[in-house]
């Protein structure tokens, strides 16, 4: 079981799923003992195309719709952290802060529109490790999760193999 739990967060990520960077809702529909899945979706700014002369960008900067779905799972040993509290023979509240890390494997799209080119459609994997802060302290428990992930994509018959940070706080 793990402490960390909340619905709805939002965050900031940088390359990743967003070609540069993005910010993104999180809406976990459903919670296991040990597990969740996560739904992810958010707007994100495109760098310029390609150069085609001193201070001249062909197709300028653009939008991108970073959409994943993952499925964490928890990797720490939190029982055995609940059991030796639990033995101690003293009473104690529970920590207020605790720390707790998953793994996450997923799928990405991210449609991304320049202003004066074709939209561009990205589909990726998402293999990653998370760690969830909680901070429960009255009169709401705060979480924040710091997302490392590597994402191979596919595009126009292309491979690429990039990676990504993310940084959260659930609302």
């Amino acid at each position: 079981m793990y402490r960390t739990r909340y619905r709805t967060a939002i965050m900031a990520e940088t390359f990743a799923i967003s070609p540069l960077g993005s910010i993104n809702v999180e809406y976990l529909p459903i919670r296991w003992q040990h597990a969740f899945l996560a739904l992810r979706g958010g707007f994100g700014f495109m760098p310029g195309g390609s150069n085609t002369g001193p201070g001249n960008i062909a197709n300028g900067g653009g939008v991108s719709v970073p959409t994943s779905v993952t499925y964490n799972y928890l990797i720490n040993n939190l029982r055995k952290g609940i059991n030796k509290r639990v033995t101690v023979r003293c009473k104690s509240a529970p920590s207020k802060i605790a720390s707790e890390w998953f793994t996450e494997i997923g799928a990405g799209h991210t449609l991304a529109a320049y202003r004066s080119a074709d939209t561009r459609s990205f589909v990726f994997g998402i293999l990653g490790l998370r760690q969830q802060v909680i901070f429960d302290i009255p009169p709401h428990p705060r979480v924040v999760f710091l997302r490392l992930n590597v994402t191979p994509s596919y595009s126009v018959g292309k491979y690429e193999l990039r990676g990504g940070v993310s940084l959260g706080v659930s609302l």
